[in-house]
C-alpha cells in the first residue's frame, strides 16, 4: 500500500494510480466499458456471449424452469408459490391476510380507524387470503381518499350498475354486525330499478296513468304494512306492471295509445293468454283509472274468469321421476344439485325453504331437516341424507362465514341466501326445474291422501292443498294409479293416456 490521499473518496491509503483499491477497481471497470450493440447502453462487453453487455447476455440466455420442492406446509412435491409453501397452501396461508393488515395500518397511521384492524380479522375468517386482500385493498383506497365515516366508505366502495359491488356488500355487513349500522339498501334499489324498468317499457303517452297506478300500489302496501295485514308483495306489483306494459304493447299494435280508448273487446284477446294474472291486473288498473277519473267506463268490469280455478301445470310421469332419482343417486354430480332436486322431489320443498335453509338445520343423526314453514321436522329417506351428507363433508372445505347450506360464488363472501336466479338453474342439467318436482310431488299426495293431512305436514293451507285436486291433471288415472293398481295395469293406462 502507498501513504497519500486518494483523488476521488479522499482516503490515506493508496492502492495505485492515485486511487484507493475501491476506486482503483471502480474506474478500471469504468474504463473498460462501451456501447452495447443491444441496448445502446455502457457495459462491459463479453466476446464468449455475442459481443453484447451481461445484461442483454442474461436475456438472451434461456430461462431456467422452476423445480419442484417440498411443501412445508403439505409436504408434497410441487411448485412453490412463495414463503416455502406449494400454490394451494399459498394461497389459504392466514399470514398473508395478517402480514398485509400489519403493513396497511403502518402505511395508513393516524388515518386509520378502529375498525380497520377488526375488519380485517373477519374478513380473513370468511373470504380465501387473496380474495380478503383484494376488498381490504379496496378499502384502504376508500380510506386514503378521505373517507373516514361507515357510510362513506360504503359509498366510496359503491359501483355502477345493479349490483352495489361484493366489496361494498360485505363491509355493510361487518359494520351492520358489529353495531354500526347498514348505509346500504340493496334490495330496496333493486326493487325500484325492476319497477322503474318495467315502466320505461310502457309508451310515453300511456305511462303517467301506470305510474300514478304503481304509486297507489306502493302506498297501499306500506298502509297495510303498518296495519299488520297482508298487502301486495314487490314480485306481485312488478307483475301487474309488467301485465301493462304488455297491454300497452297490444294496444299500439291496433292503433290504441290512449287508455279512454280501450273496450271489452281489445281486452279479450290479450287476457285469454295468461287469464290468472292478466285479469287480476287489468281489473285493478281499470279501477283505480275510474276513480282517478282518467277513463269514464271499466273495460275490465265485463270479463268474467269462468274456467274453474284448478291446478292444470306439469307434472312428471313416475318413469321420469324414477330417471331423475337414478340421476341423483350419483355421488359424481355437484352435491347442490343432488339435494335440490331430492328435497324438491321427495319432500316436495320449495324454493324459499331452499334457499333459508341452514346447514345447522340439517341433523343426520336424527335424519331430519328443518323445512321454513313446516310445522315438524321432516324425516329424510336415505338416498337425501346421503346427498345433505356429501354437501355438508363439500361446505366444510370452503371458507365461509354464510349460515346458509347452499353455497355459490356469489354468497360465499356474505350472509344473504343464494338468488332465486341460481335457485331456477341449478337443475338445467336435468332438464328440470324445482317447482315442477315441487308440484308434481304435492299433487301425487293430494290425490292418494286427503288434502287436508297434506296442508297440515306442509304447512299450507287447506285451499292450497285442495287446488292440486279440483280439476287438476289430464289423464289422472295415468299420471297417479290407485293403491293396490300393479305395475303392469299402470304402464297400460299411461300407454292409453297417451295413445
Amino acid at each position: 500500500m502507498q501513504a497519500g490521499q486518494c483523488s476521488d473518496c479522499g482516503a490515506a491509503e493508496l492502492h495505485a494510480k492515485g486511487r484507493c483499491t475501491p476506486c482503483y477497481w471502480k474506474a478500471f471497470r469504468r474504463a473498460r466499458k462501451q456501447p452495447c450493440p443491444g441496448c445502446g447502453n455502457p457495459g462491459i462487453l463479453r466476446a464468449d456471449e455475442g459481443g453484447v453487455c451481461g445484461r442483454c447476455a442474461r436475456r438472451a440466455r434461456p430461462r431456467k424452469l422452476p423445480a419442484p420442492r417440498e411443501c412445508r406446509g403439505c409436504g408434497r412435491l410441487a411448485l412453490h408459490g412463495g414463503l416455502g409453501l406449494c400454490n394451494a397452501c399459498y394461497q389459504r396461508d392466514p399470514a398473508r391476510v395478517i402480514t398485509w393488515v400489519t403493513g396497511a395500518l403502518d402505511r395508513l397511521g393516524s388515518d386509520a380507524p378502529g375498525w380497520f384492524a377488526a375488519l380485517g380479522a373477519d374478513l380473513h375468517k370468511r373470504c380465501a387470503a387473496p380474495v380478503a386482500k383484494d376488498h381490504l385493498r379496496r378499502v384502504e383506497r376508500a380510506l386514503r381518499d378521505g373517507h373516514r365515516e361507515p357510510a362513506e366508505v360504503v359509498a366510496a366502495l359503491r359501483v355502477s350498475g345493479r349490483s352495489p359491488g361484493a366489496t361494498a356488500r360485505i363491509v355493510d355487513e361487518f359494520f351492520a354486525r358489529t353495531g354500526r349500522g347498514s348505509h346500504l339498501d340493496h334490495h330496496a334499489q333493486a326493487t325500484r330499478a325492476r319497477r322503474q324498468r318495467r315502466l320505461d317499457r310502457v309508451p310515453a303517452r300511456m305511462r303517467p296513468a301506470v305510474e300514478a297506478f304503481a304509486e297507489h300500489m306502493l302506498a297501499s302496501a306500506a298502509r297495510a304494512s303498518l296495519l299488520g295485514s297482508g298487502g301486495l308483495a314487490d314480485s306481485t306489483i312488478e307483475a301487474r306492471i309488467a301485465d301493462l306494459a304488455f297491454l300497452a304493447e297490444h294496444l299500439r299494435d291496433r292503433g290504441i295509445d290512449d287508455w279512454s280508448a280501450v273496450t271489452t273487446a281489445d281486452l279479450e284477446p290479450f287476457i285469454t293468454r295468461n287469464t290468472g294474472s292478466r285479469l287480476a291486473s287489468c281489473r285493478a288498473f281499470f279501477r283505480f283509472a275510474r276513480r282517478r277519473k282518467l277513463i269514464l267506463i271499466d273495460p275490465a268490469a265485463p270479463l268474467r274468469h269462468k274456467t274453474p280455478r284448478g291446478f292444470a301445470g306439469k307434472v312428471l310421469s313416475r318413469t321420469e321421476q324414477q330417471q331423475l332419482i337414478r340421476r341423483w343417486m350419483n355421488s359424481a354430480l355437484d352435491p347442490r344439485e343432488r339435494v335440490v332436486g331430492l328435497l324438491s322431489l321427495i319432500h316436495g320443498a320449495s324454493c324459499d325453504e331452499l334457499r333459508h335453509l341452514r346447514a345447522d338445520h340439517v341433523d343426520l343423526a336424527d335424519a331430519s331437516v328443518a323445512l321454513r314453514r313446516r310445522p315438524h321436522r321432516v324425516p329424510l329417506d336415505p338416498i337425501t341424507a346421503s346427498a345433505l351428507q356429501d354437501l355438508l363433508a363439500t361446505r366444510a372445505n370452503l371458507v365461509t362465514g354464510n349460515h346458509h347450506l347452499l353455497i355459490t360464488k356469489d354468497n360465499r363472501c356474505h350472509a344473504a341466501p343464494c338468488s332465486p336466479y341460481w335457485m331456477t338453474h341449478i337443475l338445467d342439467p336435468a332438464g328440470v326445474r324445482p317447482a315442477v318436482l315441487r308440484q308434481t310431488r304435492l299433487a301425487n299426495l293430494s290425490h292418494d291422501l286427503d288434502p287436508r293431512l297434506v296442508s297440515a305436514a306442509f304447512g299450507m293451507t287447506e285451499g292450497g292443498a285442495l287446488h292440486y285436486v279440483t280439476d287438476a291433471v289430464d289423464a289422472e288415472a295415468a299420471m297417479f294409479p290407485a293403491d293396490g293398481e300393479s305395475a303392469a295395469a299402470g304402464t297400460r293406462n299411461k300407454e292409453l293416456a297417451r295413445g
